[in-house]
């Protein structure tokens, strides 16, 4: 299996936005044993907004091994997380402001209030 695993907010704690965007806050806590957990187990890349190479920085300053750029669509190397900004192919995406799919009508009700749709 390949995990996505979302970084400001899910690694880093992302207290104050994008403010100034540097990477500013110290790692969620549980964030760094339960991505070492992950890789024991699956193959996991990370998937920013952020500059891939800041990115990639932080994760090496607390203890990663980590690869920046990927041409295919797919990661599956297990111990070594890749840093993207590309939406690619997993099995699961773990991310702090996603919205499980599962109908339109449920989608709707969970993006829009009730009282602004139509």
């Amino acid at each position: 299996m390949t995990i996505a695993v979302d970084f400001d907010g899910v690694i880093h704690a992302y207290s104050r936005g994008w403010h100034d965007g540097s990477i500013y806050d110290p790692p969620i806590p549980g964030a760094l044993d339960g991505l070492r957990t992950l890789m024991d187990q699956d193959a996991v890349f990370i998937h920013t907004t952020r500059d891939v190479s800041q990115v990639a920085s932080w994760l090496l300053a607390h203890g990663f091994s980590v690869r920046v750029g990927h041409d295919g669509p797919f990661w599956n190397e297990r111990g070594r997380l890749l840093v993207t900004n590309q939406k690619m192919a997993a099995t699961a995406y773990l991310d702090d402001r996603a919205v499980r799919f599962t109908d339109w009508d449920q989608a709707l009700a969970d993006l829009i209030p009730k009282q602004a749709r139509p």
